[in-house]
C-alpha cells in the first residue's frame, strides 16, 4: 500500500504563518500556494502531486502555536478534521496525530 507520511515540527511551528510555511514544506504544496487558511484548506484536501493510499499527518510540539495562539491553532485543528473527512469520503484516509511536548 502507498502511503504518504508528513511530519510538522511543532518546535518551528509558534504562529499561524509558521504553521502554513512548515505544512507547505512538508507536505511539498507547490508554489503556486497562497500561504492563507483557505488555500491550504484547497490543498490538503487536492494533494494531486502527492497520489497516495493513505495518509498520515504528525505534527509534534502542537503545545507550542496552540499556546501562542489557541484561536489560530483552532483553525488548523478544524481544517485538519474537515480534511480527514474529505478523504475518508473518498475512501482514501488520512489521519492526523497530534503530539504535545
Amino acid at each position: 500500500m502507498n502511503h504518504k507520511v508528513f511530519y510538522l515540527d511543532g518546535k518551528k511551528i509558534n504562529s499561524k504563518q509558521t504553521f502554513l510555511n512548515q505544512a507547505a514544506e512538508a507536505m511539498e504544496i507547490p508554489t503556486y500556494f497562497g500561504a492563507n487558511w483557505d488555500a491550504f484548506d484547497e490543498c490538503i484536501t487536492d494533494l494531486t502531486w502527492c497520489p497516495a493510499q493513505r495518509y498520515v499527518i504528525l505534527y509534534d510540539h502542537a503545545d507550542i502555536f496552540a499556546q501562542a495562539e489557541p484561536t489560530q491553532y483552532q483553525i488548523a485543528l478544524d481544517i485538519l478534521n474537515s480534511a480527514k473527512e474529505y478523504w475518508e469520503a473518498n475512501n482514501i484516509p488520512l489521519k492526523f496525530l497530534v503530539i504535545n511536548k
